[in-house]
């Protein structure tokens, strides 16, 4: 196995979400769109922007609440748990929104200085900036 590369939210914040079993950075704070999504009947945080994160099995089509959606299930890149999945397609107009966000399930996932706050205007959420990333390499 070669050399695994890990990313890690910007060091300008210590806000982030991180993995529950190996505390590997996933997502910024600042990238969090919704904390009331449902997976798999478990809550739910909506991302529109994850590190560490990768897809583990091919694409699937599946009809969920709000409409059919071509989803890729991903997985922590460090300790291979799966963590939820990424929107590549919705077939609803008004769920277009979710195209490229990663759900992941909040038990999975640890909450490192985040405040409690749903985001529900989506014209603010497009204006946010991208979250920074610092790249390492990780020798384990």
């Amino acid at each position: 196995m070669g050399r695994q590369f890990l990313e890690y939210v910007g060091q300008e914040t210590s806000s982030k979400f991180v993995c529950a079993l190996c505390c590997t950075d996933v997502a910024c704070c600042t990238a969090l769109i919704w904390e009331g999504f449902m997976a798999a009947q478990q809550p739910a945080y909506l991302f529109r922007e994850t590190v560490n994160v990768e897809p583990y099995a091919g694409c699937r089509e599946e009809l969920l609440s709000t409409g059919m959606y071509t989803l890729e299930d991903v997985q922590c890149r460090k300790c291979c748990t799966h963590l939820g999945w990424k929107y590549l397609r919705a077939s609803r107009s008004e769920q277009k929104y979710k195209e490229g966000s990663t759900l992941l399930q909040q038990e999975l996932l640890k909450r490192i200085n985040c405040p409690t706050k749903v985001v529900s205007n989506r014209q603010q959420i497009q204006r946010r900036a991208p979250v920074s990333r610092i790249r390492t390499s990780d020798n384990s």
